[in-house]
């Protein structure tokens, strides 16, 4: 019985991990593109004044 219950939570630990990994995966994906679009607007913003 116990030796069920700690493999129960050594398999929720290892899926929280992996979700975990997911998710900083899928962040540190999008914040180059974030980067670029807020590159993009300061360059037509910066473009805009200038003329």
């Amino acid at each position: 019985m116990i030796q069920k219950l700690r493999n129960r939570n050594a398999q929720n630990l290892i899926e929280y991990a992996i979700v975990v990994a997911l998710i900083s995966a899928a962040v540190a994906a999008l914040s180059t593109y974030v980067f670029r679009s807020v590159q993009s607007q300061q360059k037509m913003i910066t473009e805009d004044s200038l003329n």
